[in-house]
């Protein structure tokens, strides 16, 4: 299975959603993602961020770790916690699983192959 390609993004954080794209290049073991995403909290805020992770798969387990994050809000470009991403293969359309940040602020997420 090759989860190369491009994912819709899908995140309930408890306090707010996000809800963006993801593009997924897979090779051998390794994943590579390039996250876009729009993060809103109950119209308090609206951040837009990009960010760049890395992971191995493992026995239909990925552990996407941030290299790099952008993100910006009405003002500019602002400081944001890097997340890592627990993803679960679920099939070769459809991966689930977790996020978490240095604070620990955790969500629940699914994405779909476009």
């Amino acid at each position: 299975m090759n989860l190369t390609g491009n994912w819709s993004y899908s995140e309930d954080f408890g306090a707010g959603n996000s809800t963006g794209e993801v593009i997924l290049k897979q090779v051998e073991d390794k994943l590579y993602a390039d996250f876009s995403f729009v993060e809103e909290i109950d119209g308090d805020y609206r951040i837009e961020v990009q960010e760049k992770l890395e992971g191995e798969i493992k026995n239909s387990e990925v552990l996407l770790k941030s290299m790099e994050v952008i993100a910006r809000n009405k003002n500019g470009i602002i400081k944001y916690l890097a997340n890592s991403f627990e993803v679960h293969i679920v099939s070769e359309n459809k991966l689930v699983g977790s996020s978490f940040d240095t604070d620990n602020v955790c969500g629940v997420f699914i994405m779909e192959r476009i």
